[in-house]
This record gives structure tokens, C-alpha cells and sequence, in this order.
């Protein structure tokens, strides 16, 4: 796993690269950047697996760095760094597809961690990938890595419908066909299955992770969760965090 680093506090820096390296195998890091604008020469030009970049920053800040990579639809995994705990930052974050949000200052066990489960999910993808390729359709296959992209933002089937040329009748058909559920069935499923990772892993608000899987009102999300999950958000945590 090739990781970039994006920092403009030396110490920071120096001190993330001596933690990457003392994990070892199979995590590489192949660069250092002082800013935004510097790190994002250094994507386009190693394409590193994983960034993990500082917010604010001079030239060009983490958010508008990450935003403009995306837009060269360049396949990296971001992690943001940040001595701020704003949720600003990170449902900023979240939209643009971040895998992680870390406060200052960072521990040996912290990063570690979320190394392991990034690289966990590289392998769950790749496999998840040959075996899509093989039982779905281009079109379905299309879809769905779009919706795993873009799944906090506004998504409705008319949308995808344009961007893919297709009628929502057809997309609504295939989807019926090859996944067996809706395409709105799907895309909620997919939120809430996020939703649950966030709850478990992370300490954000119920309130916070609604917003960041796609639901502008927690009081409808909350009724989702509930209907999709058997059980409520709340009890989701507490069954949850005791095992």
C-alpha cells in the first residue's frame, strides 16, 4: 500500500513517517508534501493507495486538494489530519469521499488501526470487483461503484438515469433483475450499512452520521435505520459496543 503524506508542520510530518515506517510491510511511504498544491503534483505523479493530508494548509488547503482529485476521477483513498474536532471538516470530508478523520496529535495505535482497516477494505474490494465483474452487467457494475463513491451526496434515479443515458424504467428493471432489490432499496441499504460502520467505529453524533451517509433529517434517518435494522441507532451502539 503506497501512502502520501500532505503536512506543512515538519514535526508532524517527520513524526508520521517514522509511524508508517515502523509498521512495515505491506505499507510503503513514497513522499512527503508541505501543502495542498504540492501534494497534489505528487498524486498525479506516483498515484499513491491512501493520502493522509492536513486541512488547513498554505497555497492550497486538504478539503480543496482532495476536491480537485476527485474531479481527475483519480482512485486514492484520503485521510484527513486536523488539531480541530468540527464536524464542518468532516461532513466536508465525507462528501468528498474520505475514509477517515483523525485529531491531533496522532498515536502509533490510532493510525496503525486505521491502516489495517483501509488495507482490509482494499482486499474486500478487489475481491468484491472480480466477482461483480463476472455476475453483473457493465451497466449494473457502473452503477453500483458510482452509488459506493457517491452515496452522502443526493442521489435519485432520474440522476442516474442522465448520467448514464439510460431510462429510470430500464436502470429500475436491471436493477430488479441482477441485484434482486430496487434501485432505491439499494441505495438505502448501502447508507445504513455505512451508517452502522460510522456508529461502531467512530464517535460522531447519530445526527452527525446521518448527514454523512446522505440524510439531511436525522428524525427520518432514525426511521430508516429502524425499518432496515430491526432495531433503533441507538440500540444499534449499545448491542454493538458490549460485544
Amino acid at each position: 500500500m503506497k501512502i502520501l503524506i500532505v503536512e506543512d508542520e515538519i514535526h508532524t510530518r517527520m513524526g508520521l513517517s517514522k509511524l508508517i515506517a515502523s509498521m512495515g510491510k505491506p505499507y510503503e511511504l513514497i513522499g512527503e508534501a508541505e501543502d495542498g498544491y504540492e501534494g497534489m503534483v505528487m498524486i498525479k505523479q506516483f498515484s499513491p493507495d491512501v493520502v493522509i493530508t492536513d486541512i488547513k494548509m498554505s497555497r492550497l488547503d486538504g478539503l480543496q486538494m482532495i476536491s480537485n482529485i476527485r474531479e481527475c476521477n483519480m482512485d486514492v483513498v484520503f485521510v484527513i489530519l486536523s488539531g480541530y474536532a468540527e464536524f464542518d471538516y468532516a461532513r466536508k470530508g465525507i462528501s468528498l469521499g474520505v475514509e477517515d478523520y483523525l485529531l491531533k496529535p496522532i498515536t502509533a495505535s490510532k493510525l496503525k488501526e486505521t491502516m489495517e482497516r483501509i488495507n482490509k477494505k482494499f482486499t474486500e474490494k478487489d475481491n468484491k470487483t472480480i466477482v461483480e465483474e463476472k455476475r453483473y452487467s457493465p451497466a449494473i457494475s457502473a452503477i453500483v461503484r458510482d452509488i459506493n463513491d457517491n452515496y452522502a451526496q443526493k442521489i435519485n434515479l432520474e440522476d442516474y438515469a442522465d448520467k448514464f443515458k439510460m431510462s429510470p424504467e430500464y436502470i429500475s428493471r436491471i436493477f430488479s433483475k441482477e441485484l434482486g432489490v430496487t434501485f432505491s432499496n439499494y441505495l438505502t441499504r448501502f447508507r445504513i450499512d455505512k451508517a452502522k460502520e460510522l456508529l461502531i467505529d467512530t464517535n460522531y453524533k447519530i445526527y452527525e452520521i446521518a448527514c454523512m451517509v446522505g440524510y439531511n433529517d436525522v428524525q427520518y434517518f432514525c426511521r430508516v435505520f429502524k425499518k432496515v435494522s430491526g432495531i433503533s441507532a441507538k440500540e444499534y451502539i449499545v448491542k454493538h459496543t458490549k460485544k
